[in-house]
């Protein structure tokens, strides 16, 4: 397989716990309760993330991003949403022709350009562990960004995220889908919510403070490794990526070159 040089990630809100509706029941999913009616939202994303990976699938990796945020399941949001894209029979239709291959090699060859990045617990580790994952499996960073999420949150995103993590963005794109709720800004107690989202973050870019960290403790009841990069992976397999700090307590250092 060549090295992929176009990285997707899809944003998990969620975590799919199976089922026989293939998502469409929202009682197959652990959600919070505002998050009620926009699992329908949720499978949008993927199918989206899916779909761009079929248009570009010589050049691409897909990367579902979450980890296991609840107390009832080890399941990550990630694995759960690779698991809902394959039960519904994203990962076959899109690619059969090109790869000239029988139906039952799919999996195989498709398994390849998947990725399940299992760690990150808010917005910002979307972004960064799934780049600091592409770097592991392929040992090249990607030459684009794709972000699929809602789209109330582009903001945080591209004007925070990706600019504190310092991905250009001039190679990021971000294409957004809102749940029912939140399309136009409709729902107004939400949307104030979003803006002091947008607050903390500009405050503390890099989610280092106590509020921000805070928020990803109460998320991380399984414990999951909160380092920049996979845990044991030491400098000269960072990529050039200049970190400060021991263990979980690893950073990006904010003058320092990015290697991208």
């Amino acid at each position: 397989m060549a090295v992929p040089t176009s990285l997707i990630v899809v944003c998990c809100h969620g975590i799919w716990n199976g089922g026989p509706s293939k998502g469409a029941n929202e009682d197959e999913w652990l959600i919070a309760d505002f998050q009620r009616g926009e699992t329908s939202t949720f499978i949008e994303h993927i199918k989206l993330g899916v779909k761009l990976l079929s248009e570009s699938y010589d050049d691409s990796v897909l990367a579902f991003s979450g980890g296991p945020t609840r107390k009832e399941t080890t399941l990550s949001e990630a694995q759960s949403y690779s698991n809902l894209a394959a039960a519904q029979n994203l990962f076959g239709h899109s690619f059969v022709n090109k790869l000239e291959s029988t139906p039952e090699l799919i999996p195989k060859v498709i398994s390849s350009r998947i990725l399940v990045e299992d760690r990150a617990l808010d917005s910002y580790h979307n972004v960064l562990f799934s780049l600091t994952l592409f770097y592991s499996r392929f040992h090249a960073w990607p030459l684009s960004l794709t972000i699929v999420s809602h789209d109330f949150k582009r903001p945080r995103f591209i004007d925070g995220h990706c600019a504190a993590i310092g991905f250009p963005l001039e190679r990021t794109t971000f294409l957004g889908i809102d749940p029912p709720g939140m399309i136009n800004g409709e729902n107004e107690a939400a949307m104030k919510g979003v803006g002091q989202a947008v607050d903390e973050w500009t405050a503390d870019p890099h989610g280092r403070g106590e509020k921000l960290a805070g928020k990803r403790a109460r998320r991380n009841p399984w414990g999951m490794w909160q380092g920049v990069f996979e845990e044991q992976v030491d400098g000269p397999r960072k990529g050039g990526l200049v970190t400060e700090g021991i263990g979980e307590m690893e950073t990006l250092v904010d003058d320092a070159p990015r290697p991208w």
